[in-house]
């Protein structure tokens, strides 16, 4: 049963921005941990598998709360899950940061990550069903840029205070962010018109499946960054793949499913999907691959790695208000896709060509500023053109599929970016038994920046065929 559309209202000019910061903190749980992970590993003790939990069990419970949002939205106001979930996330960070072993840790990452994994989803539909049809374009271009806005310091931030403050600092960045986006959540909005209705009939064993099927399936890809794939992996994925398989066929089979994939066929909502897919799977490896090509390829120091990281950052959100002007004059969204990709391939052939031992972060800055370039020519017109013909009533299932897509995806991006890591040094090893490891790591980043620059160019004119699209 499909979640009646809420009763829109007045809301205040800044929700938009405001739910754009709130998504932010999800973002920062990740991109804060890519950056620290050697500090974070050194300070627990941990082994590089039991970092790869660390990271794995937040994914894992956001993405089991995601499907369920639109069943909670039944019960309870969308303002106050947004506020149980920003606490829940606060609690999790000041736990985390207080943790002095791997399975407190673990225990920490869990209420972080059922607080914040679901932040994303939560927001974007909360500013979809609550915000009046004539007045949402100006909140969702406010969502855009207070997400890439506050997310696009806190890589050289988060480098700064682990050097000055240790792997704990990590953390209470994290809650801090998330403690300050709260306050205006509880003070300044006010809860959506709202009848409240019955949480309706759970199907506990669909929900378990999809539990264990959602954290075997994240792990297994996430895994892939410190071993090469074998026996373990095939058995891993495959239970997995198996447990999602029997969830989703309870949910076809289900009058009220959590997330229902009947209402989510439309042919231009799976072409969008696609394309959310690709994109998330070239940035997410180039993710993983920029700190360590940047670290030891170039061998520049963590904070350095982290300014660069978030200058590319900032051209995408200085860049945004421009393309907002700018809009009405751009013509066919796929124009834009296309170049988008076109010019992500260039930034990618261009860093290659630059990076190798000693190179200093001055000789990289051009290739960085074009990287931002990225998401306002591509992510933001694929999401401008997938939920045109969505639904309202459906619009929660189509952003939470597209959310559980997302996760899985950029744990496969960075699971396969971590093989290519591996196989390439090896190779590159091979060839010059005596080469310095810099110039190995500058030899096998380089590699795989080129095969993702092809896929970028090969997407290029996809975009610009792309029918279902038009």
């Amino acid at each position: 049963m499909p979640q009646p559309a809420l009763q829109a209202h007045p809301v205040p000019r800044f929700l938009g921005l405001l739910l754009g910061f709130v998504t932010g903190t999800d973002f920062l749980s990740s991109l804060s941990l890519l950056i620290a992970h050697e500090a974070v590993r050194a300070g627990l003790g941990a082994s590089a598998a039991g970092f790869v939990w660390i990271m794995t069990i937040y994914a894992a419970a956001g993405l089991v709360m995601t499907p369920g949002l639109e069943r909670l939205a039944r019960r309870w106001h969308y303002r106050d899950l947004l506020a149980w979930s920003l606490g829940l996330f606060v609690l999790g960070s000041g736990l985390a940061a207080a943790s002095d072993s791997l399975p407190g840790m673990l225990a920490s990452r869990v209420i972080q990550g059922l607080g914040g994994g679901s932040l994303f989803t939560l927001s974007r539909v909360y500013l979809q069903l609550a915000v009046p049809t004539e007045a949402r374009p100006v909140h969702v271009r406010g969502f855009i840029l207070g997400l890439m806005g506050s997310t696009a310091p806190m890589a050289w931030l988060t480098a700064l205070l682990v050097q000055e403050a240790g792997w704990r600092a990590v953390f209470l960045l994290q809650g801090g962010v998330g403690l300050l986006v709260l306050l205006p959540v509880l003070f300044l909005v006010r809860a959506e018109h709202h009848t409240p209705q019955a949480l309706g009939r759970l199907n506990w064993g669909m929900i378990a499946a999809f539990a264990a099927g959602a954290l075997l399936l994240l792990h297994g890809l996430e895994d892939l960054q410190i071993e090469r794939f074998g026996l373990r992996h095939i058995l891993t994925l495959g239970l997995a793949t198996l447990l999602i398989a029997l969830a989703t066929r309870q949910l076809l089979r289900d009058h009220d499913p959590l997330l229902d994939p009947r209402a989510l066929g439309g042919r231009r909502y799976l072409a969008g999907l696609a394309f959310y897919g690709l994109y998330y799977l070239i940035n997410g490896a180039a993710s993983f691959i920029y700190p360590k090509l940047l670290e030891e390829g170039a061998g520049l120091s963590l904070s350095a790695t982290g300014a660069l990281l978030s200058l590319s950052g900032a051209a995408t959100a200085l860049l945004l208000p421009v393309y907002f002007v700018l809009t009405p004059r751009l013509g066919d969204r796929r124009r834009l896709m296309a170049a988008g990709f076109a010019l992500a391939g260039v930034a990618l052939v261009w860093m290659s060509l630059r990076i190798e031992p000693g190179t200093p972060a001055t000789a990289l800055l051009l290739p960085m500023l074009l990287k931002g370039l990225f998401p306002v020519l591509c992510v933001v017109q694929i999401a401008g053109l997938t939920y045109r013909e969505v639904a309202h009533e459906d619009f929660a299932h189509a952003y939470a599929m597209k959310n559980v897509m997302r996760q899985v995806v950029i744990a496969l991006a960075a699971g396969l970016a971590s093989q290519g890591w591996q196989a390439r040094t090896a190779h590159h090893h091979a060839l010059s038994p005596g080469a310095l490891e810099g110039l190995v790591a500058a030899r096998a980043g380089t590699d795989l920046l080129l095969f993702l620059a092809l896929l970028c160019l090969l997407a290029a004119p996809l975009a610009l065929r792309q029918d279902r699209l038009r």
